[in-house]
């Protein structure tokens, strides 16, 4: 299933961020962000909807109707119909805009890395 998808619209004074060094880990969050906002939107909106007596809604049918709202809000995250995740990981990194993630550290075999601020100290 193919969504619409909602131009970009123009700014005055925002630049566009270069989002190639966006990870693939940071897209994927921006898009699962952009899903839960659209499956919340979804939600709200249903819930706007006055049920009638001809209508035929059980809590099988609200089950089913929830689970199909949240694949569709799944797809338009993966799409970008909204635009939500690229203007996410925008911010992400201009939040950051010159990240020090190094890997390269002297890690000794078995040990765990806590995060703590004085682990790179030794005892000795």
């Amino acid at each position: 299933m193919k969504l619409p998808q909602i131009p970009p619209q123009k700014i005055q004074g925002h630049q566009k961020t270069d989002t190639s060094r966006a990870s693939p880990e940071m897209r994927k969050a921006a898009e699962g962000l952009e899903a839960i906002f659209t499956s919340e939107m979804v939600k709200a909106m249903r819930g706007t909807v006055e049920k009638s007596e001809f209508s035929l809604s059980n809590s099988a049918t609200d089950i089913y109707q929830g689970m199909l709202d949240q694949e569709y809000s799944e797809i338009a995250a993966k799409q970008n119909s909204l635009g939500l995740s690229e203007q996410i990981v925008d911010y992400w990194l201009r939040s950051q805009p010159n990240p020090q993630y190094t890997d390269n550290r002297n890690h000794v075999q078995g040990s765990v890395s806590t995060g703590g601020t004085h682990e790179s100290q030794s005892n000795e």
